[in-house]
């Protein structure tokens, strides 16, 4: 039996299924630091798993296609949700066999199964001060809807 996981963009008109051999470990997740990852996620870095090409299938809607360039050099391609802006996956143009999937689009079962850090990369990128503090991590967020 496979190993499904599952995912959307954020106004679900994108779903996706990932199907993995049931021998196949799941996939460990990989932060990447580098500037091309950054300005594609809006963040201070991509966390990504990387999987089988063939494992990804698009269940409803289709992304968009945008061709861009990466720190390491081939060009990289990149699918995301024109309604939304979700960014879905990164494909390096020399890697045609795998494809990176962005961890903030699984669903939260398969996020939950996936969710342990494997290594990061591109840390020579990394944005200072992104470690986590004892003081950060117990602060919270109050946001006023007045």
């Amino acid at each position: 039996m496979a190993t499904l996981l599952t995912g959307a963009c954020l106004c679900q008109k994108i779903t996706y299924r990932v199907d993995l051999p049931a021998t196949d470990p799941l996939p460990q997740v990989i932060l990447c630091h580098c500037t091309s990852c950054k300005r594609y996620t809006g963040s201070a870095f991509s966390s990504n798993i990387v999987v089988p090409r063939s494992a990804l299938v698009y269940t409803t809607g289709s992304p968009k296609l945008y061709l861009g360039h990466s720190d390491r050099g081939p060009q990289v391609r990149r699918q995301f949700c024109a309604d939304c802006g979700t960014p879905f996956t990164s494909q390096p143009g020399d890697a045609d066999e795998i494809i990176i999937i962005k961890t903030g689009t699984l669903d939260e079962e398969s996020r939950a199964r996936c969710g342990q850090l494997g290594q990061e990369i591109w840390c020579r990128s990394k944005d200072e001060g992104g470690e986590d503090s004892e003081d950060a991590s117990q602060s919270a967020l109050i946001v006023s809807t007045n």
